[in-house]
């Protein structure tokens, strides 16, 4: 049997982040300041994503349909 490719992610996904019951690492405050930079860019995508496709999703729910 065939796993399709998100299956196969989500399976490898969990593995990595359940398997450990500890961790003794030290996070620097540059890591916080990287993850806080990854949260602020993937805000300001999924922004600019949302107004390049906002007129097409209005269009498409809205009840008057265009010649």
């Amino acid at each position: 049997m065939r796993f399709s490719n998100g299956i196969f992610f989500c399976f490898v996904f969990w593995m990595t982040f359940t398997s450990f019951n500890e961790a003794w690492a030290y996070l620097d405050p540059g890591t916080g300041s990287m993850v806080l930079q990854l949260l602020l860019g993937g805000v300001a995508g999924a922004v600019v994503v949302v107004k390049l496709y906002w007129e097409k999703v209005k269009n498409f729910f809205s009840r008057e349909k265009l010649p």
